[in-house]
């Protein structure tokens, strides 16, 4: 594959990396030589990324990522757009804080799903991280979990794979897998993020994340929403009335402001 493509959906990171790289020491010797040897993809879930990275002493490793995405992206976007710019330093570390707690609580019903078919399994612990803006994103700096699993002369690609990390990012695709487990239902991303100070707002009426401090839109209680538009979609949101005899649209079908929980 293009190392430069965008992220790609339905391909194994495995079958991806191994396709140019027979083992890990392999795609070592290729980041020596001035390579970036680097998988970004997501398969009905979030976005993960796998690297080989060097240290100082010539260690290398791979980094396994896994970026939030869904709802909880929504509600960190909105929380970023609350927080006064002077504040968005503690907001950083309220996220990765939070996100760390999100992993404790998820952790051990991942780790039960894989211990069926894989009795003696223990899921590994991921380290909560930011990064930068995208040049074309929300600007917002990207937030996540990763691994960093050490390779050396007989590390397969098979062992720079967790799981459980793996799994993590089915958990932010809001496809219903992991609708059973509370932590992540809005409320309480919400809840858990206020309590490490995050500004998260909920709409009152039909709980979409919202902020009214977008800059296109100040003021009024939006959400990110590309799909059904930032304003409330609930139908509580907009009074009644009778509808036109000729013409299908009405000056209510603008939508009306979401309302803060």
């Amino acid at each position: 594959m293009d190392w430069d493509d965008a992220p790609e959906e339905g391909i194994d990171v495995i079958d991806a990396l191994a396709e140019r790289f027979p083992a890990p020491a392999d795609a070592v010797k290729a980041v020596q030589a001035g390579e970036r040897v680097e998988w970004t993809g997501e398969i009905d879930g979030s976005t993960m990324r796998h690297r080989v990275l060097l240290a100082d002493g010539g260690t290398a490793a791979v980094e396994q990522a896994v970026f939030v995405g869904g709802v909880l992206e929504a509600i960190l976007l909105c929380a970023w757009h609350q927080a006064e710019e002077q504040q968005r330093d503690l907001l950083e570390a309220g996220v990765l804080a939070a996100l760390d707690d999100l992993h404790t609580a998820v952790r051990p019903v991942l780790e039960a799903e894989i211990r069926e078919v894989r009795p003696d399994y223990t899921a590994a612990v991921p380290q909560s991280f930011r990064e930068e803006p995208e040049a074309h994103g929300a600007g917002m700096p990207l937030f996540g979990w990763r691994l960093l699993h050490q390779v050396g002369p007989d590390t397969t690609w098979k062992d720079t794979c967790d799981t459980a990390t793996w799994n993590t990012s089915q958990t932010m695709s809001g496809l219903g897998y992991y609708d059973h487990v509370p932590e992540l239902k809005p409320a309480e991303l919400a809840r858990l993020l206020r309590y490490h100070g995050v500004p998260a707002v909920l709409c009152a009426k039909c709980g979409e994340p919202v902020t009214d401090s977008h800059p296109q839109w100040p003021g009024v209680w939006v959400t990110p929403d590309s799909e059904r538009g930032p304003l409330c979609g609930e139908p509580g949101a907009r009074p009644v009335a009778a509808k036109p005899l000729l013409g299908t649209l009405t000056d209510r079908d603008f939508g009306a402001p979401h309302c803060p929980a």
